[in-house]
């Protein structure tokens, strides 16, 4: 697409992606999707290593069965629109590095929270609650897990290595609550323990590739241009297809009060 003039590679503020791994601690398609996207902007476009190693990559592996790997790129340019509607804008945002003993503690929910309270100019005046956030975070592997309880370091962990994708991404959430004002700060307890604290626009995906926090917040910005609006809803359970179209009535598309794929109508491409 950046070949064929659709946008510029110095365009790109994010990605959102699938890999073909098998979605757990040992998943190392996540590490060759980033690496490989990222060499692309390097070669199309201007900026530093440095600059597009700040481009959030939110990757997440598991493509067994019917889900095919696809990647969702994001792109920003000057265009502006009607003052009088509001269309989709992007912000992104990474957090302070987050250690191995932060992950499942007050610490990282903090840490995640912060970075979402720093978030880029794209979504600055976005009233407080965002509609979507998708942030990617650290999942400790086996090594770094054993530096951090070595003698130079005297550090206990909250959870297992082959537990903290789950809990980091629990964690994560808690910390997008809090930045929402979902959530006052939850005690250290009650973390991945409690399920009455829950964040209702968060999804999360975790890596051990990672050691911040990667943060992709969506909304709706009048003036911002462009076609798209986002919506959003909570799914009671995997099955509850109500969620989904109530999120699609979020974004402004009317539907009938029992709708069917067919009232989409081809909107919401």
């Amino acid at each position: 697409m950046i070949a064929a003039g659709k946008f510029g590679a110095d365009e790109v503020i994010a990605v959102i992606g699938k890999t073909e791994g098998n979605g757990g601690v040992n998943d190392f398609t996540r590490i060759l999707a980033d690496q490989a996207f990222r060499r692309v902007l390097l070669k199309h476009g201007t900026r530093s290593e440095a600059e597009i190693h700040n481009v959030p990559m939110v990757w997440s592996g598991g493509c067994d069965g019917v889900i095919t790997p696809h990647a969702t790129i994001f792109a920003r340019n000057g265009k502006t629109g009607p003052a009088e509607k509001s269309r989709l804008v992007i912000g992104t945002a990474l957090s302070a590095e987050l250690l191995p003993e932060d992950i499942g503690r007050p610490a990282m929910v903090q840490k995640v929270a912060d970075a979402r309270q720093s978030r880029d100019e794209g979504c600055r005046d976005l009233r407080p609650k965002g509609r979507a956030l998708r942030p990617d975070q650290d999942a400790a592997s086996d090594h770094r897990f054993r530096c951090a309880t070595r003698k130079t370091r005297h550090q206990t962990l909250a959870c297992e290595v082959h537990d903290s994708m789950g809990v980091s991404n629990g964690t994560t959430a808690l910390g997008i609550a809090v930045a929402l004002g979902e959530l006052s700060m939850p005690k250290a307890e009650q973390i991945c323990k409690d399920l009455d604290l829950y964040s209702s626009v968060a999804s999360c995906s975790s890596g051990v590739e990672l050691t911040q926090a990667q943060i992709v917040l969506l909304g709706n910005k009048a003036g911002a241009g462009g076609r798209y609006r986002i919506g959003h809803s909570v799914m009671h359970d995997a099955l509850d297809i109500d969620g989904i179209y109530d999120s699609i009535r979020d974004a402004g598309i009317e539907l009938p009060e029992r709708p069917r794929s067919e009232d989409l109508k081809g909107r919401g491409r």
